[in-house]
């Protein structure tokens, strides 16, 4: 029997874009594994819930991992671990001016710092995009150049499609600052990606918009993923595309010789992730990519298994995010599709 998806660790509370990371042995740490998830509206000290394992399977929550530094939205934490920094977890992830509708305004990318992946992380005053004013998302990998690279979400409001893109700089070692300007990945495209289709924006600059009245049809591609090769080699980028709230899924760029990047998605059929309305679930999407560096007995993965760790909706779109696991495998054309474990 084909297994479902399922929360690993169902819980009343949100568990929006979970980050998972896996640990070596070497480092010392409680845990082989580690997610960190968006969560609920921060109560001005801490945001971030963090959940530890050792196998995938039973999972031990953590609490709030994140020293918040103001009162705000806090939205998609990415953790990398640095050795020879003096604290070498480091968090990527980006704050709001303030919450409610204030929650989309001014969306930063900031640094945080912590001893142990279980925290308490702290913020290091650093703001790698001081110049946009909105950034959200960031991914932090090496490219199969060897180069270590970040991508994040931001909004194009230029010339229509109206919405928010994804893009990639360079980045230092130690996570402090880009080193590029940013390359476009993606812009929305197709019909999948439409966020709302008569959107009132009172806190967004649009030239030609007037934002206190006139509703804007905005579409959403965001939570880039890098990092992944295809069988042949190419580089390929997961992205999440539509409306959290409503039909979400999990799209694919791959990068073609010459460096140009083709979206193999416009058809939701061949997202790697997708509703599916009659097992109930909803709204997958905001992965983050992890291969294995060694076996999981418990779920029979090997070393150099691919896995996405996503946030669903099970059964309701009303139903809070929960995280899910799943196993990311690759079609005879090198197109990557997830299975659940």
């Amino acid at each position: 029997m084909t297994p479902a998806y399922r929360p690993l660790f169902p819980d009343p509370l949100d568990q929006g874009d979970p980050f998972l990371i896996e640990l070596p042995p070497d480092v010392g740490a409680a845990h082989r594994f580690y997610v960190y998830t968006t969560g609920a509206e921060p109560d001005g000290r801490r945001a971030f819930p963090a959940y530890a394992s050792d196998d995938l399977v039973a999972w031990h929550p953590l609490g709030s991992v994140l020293t918040t530094i103001r009162t705000s939205w806090h939205w998609a934490p990415c953790v990398r671990h640095v050795p020879g920094l003096p604290r070498p977890f480091v968090m990527l992830y980006s704050y709001a001016f303030g919450s409610g509708l204030e929650g989309h305004i001014g969306h930063t990318l900031r640094r945080a710092d912590a001893e142990r992946p279980e925290g308490p992380f702290e913020d290091t005053g650093h703001a790698l995009t001081p110049d946009l004013d909105f950034a959200i998302d960031p991914d932090v990998y090496r490219h199969p150049d060897g180069s270590l690279r970040c991508a994040f979400a931001m909004d194009f409001v230029a010339d229509p499609p109206y919405g928010t893109g994804i893009v990639e700089v360079g980045i230092t070692d130690d996570l402090t600052a880009f080193t590029t300007e940013p390359r476009l990945l993606a812009r929305p495209g197709h019909d999948w990606h439409l966020y709302e289709p008569e959107r009132l924006m009172p806190w967004k600059v649009i030239p030609g918009i007037d934002p206190t009245v006139d509703l804007v049809r905005w579409s959403t591609v965001e939570g880039p993923v890098g990092g992944l090769v295809s069988p042949a080699g190419r580089p390929v980028y997961l992205y999440s595309g539509g409306n959290f709230n409503a039909y979400y899924a999990v799209g694919v760029l791959i990068e073609d010789e010459a460096g140009a990047l083709h979206d193999i998605s416009a058809d939701p059929a061949d997202a790697v992730i997708a509703p599916d309305p009659v097992t109930g679930l909803l709204g997958p999407g905001h992965c983050s990519y992890l291969r294995l560096a060694a076996p999981v007995d418990a779920l029979g993965l090997a070393a150099g298994d691919e896995l996405i760790m996503v946030h669903a909706r099970f059964g309701s779109l009303e139903a809070p995010r929960q995280m899910t696991l799943a196993r990311l495998t690759w079609s005879p054309a090198g197109h990557p599709r997830a299975l659940p474990v």
